[in-house]
């Protein structure tokens, strides 16, 4: 009899943990375990493959869907993962929702939690699954006796070294993503950008920054670089990105703001780029933008803070960003300011040394080609006793 395992947040769509969960439900299935979802993403259109495989499924969790209704709770008799936040709770729309046992899967990006949610997860989860080393290693601190550092994966059949498609000709392509928002740091990517395109001016600006909420895009001007943020087009439209970097200095030819792309696109987009910044004041995780950027063979300039660290354990498979200043503020523990101008001497490096900057992004690939979805599922159902 197949063993059902539930997914405690929505998979699918274009986020960091729809693309997470809809890794658990393939492998699970090719490993002959039922995936469960509380929640598939409206924008989730399977391919042809995906239908294959979890086609045969999809009764399942269609029929479970109706039993959790998202509200209502409940118990079931197989385990569930449970998607936690900052404060190692559940979404209030599943918190009464109960598998047999619980196991919290956590990003979380701050230190300082409080002492009532650290019994709350105490209580409630079996186990909880770290998504780096640096978050295991706070809960440990915090007295949790069971965690497993388990780190995301990547798509590698998609996200690999390949030709470029020459497209932009021959202008120094510096690649930005994740969600627009003050943790991630992309003030510090328009700061470091302007300066170097001061003196390159054939430099392109690539950005991948969309972001489904308002509050935390507003977060973006607590910046010390005072840039303010963007605003929307309409009423839940796409950010005005490239009006925004034009108040800044860069103009609208040196940018390419891709918006909300759907995650298949993304391989073909990163390989057109020289370089990667990601300048990230805090990760709770592994930062899976920057992994697939690695994993395309393009050099990538990171932080070093925080999750960043676990893609720092290679010398040579990118750039480390050594400058880290305290971010002030007692929430901010951990995290990290890195310097503009060390930003701009690394892609002066890069822009400068091109063979050498190869051997970096090759390098890097060598690297994430260890962390393929199947690996990394796999280590995480090891780590919870599923074989």
């Amino acid at each position: 009899m197949r063993t059902k395992f539930g997914i405690g947040w929505q998979v699918g769509g274009t986020t960091g943990w729809g693309v997470y969960g809809l890794a658990l439900m393939l492998r699970g299935a090719a490993r002959g375990l039922i995936p469960i979802p509380v929640y598939v993403s409206p924008k989730f259109v399977p391919g042809p493959l995906e239908v294959r495989a979890l086609g045969p499924l999809e009764k399942h969790w269609r029929i479970e869907q109706r039993f959790f209704d998202l509200g209502d709770g409940g118990a079931v008799d197989y385990p569930f993962l449970m998607g936690l936040g900052n404060d190692l709770r559940p979404p209030e729309a599943i918190e009464t929702l109960r598998g047999a046992p619980d196991h919290g899967v956590v990003f979380f990006e701050h230190r300082d939690i409080a002492a009532e949610d650290v019994a709350f997860a105490k209580d409630r989860f079996a186990s909880i699954v770290a998504g780096s080393s640096w978050n295991a290693e706070v809960l440990r601190d915090l007295g949790f006796a069971n965690v497993a550092f388990c780190p995301q994966g990547i798509d590698l059949t998609r996200f690999h070294p390949a030709p470029r498609g020459g497209v932009l000709g021959d202008r120094f392509v510096v690649f930005s993503g994740g969600k627009l928002e003050f943790r991630k740091g992309q003030d510090i990517v328009i700061e470091a950008f302007r300066r170097f395109r001061a003196r390159h001016p054939e430099a392109l600006l690539m950005t991948a920054w969309h972001n489904h909420w308002d509050a935390s895009v507003a977060s973006i001007a607590r910046s010390p670089h005072g840039f303010g943020a963007p605003v929307r087009a309409a009423e839940k439209g796409a950010w005005k990105i490239a009006e925004w970097l034009a108040a800044q200095g860069i103009p609208a030819d040196a940018v390419i703001d891709l918006g909300e792309v759907d995650h298949a696109r993304m391989p073909q987009l990163l390989r057109e780029c020289d370089v990667g910044v990601f300048p990230n004041r805090c990760e709770g995780g592994t930062n899976l933008v920057a992994m697939e950027c690695m994993a395309c063979g393009v050099p990538a300039i990171l932080s070093d803070n925080t999750g960043h660290r676990d893609l720092l354990t290679v010398p040579g498979a990118a750039l480390r960003l050594e400058r880290q200043a305290s971010v002030a503020g007692r929430v901010f523990a951990d995290w990290g300011e890195s310097d503009p101008d060390e930003i701009v001497a690394r892609l002066e490096w890069i822009h400068a040394n091109r063979g050498a900057a190869a051997k970096v992004g090759a390098a890097g690939a060598a690297f994430m080609a260890d962390w393929g979805w199947p690996e990394k599922i796999d280590a995480l159902f090891a780590a919870l006793g599923w074989g």
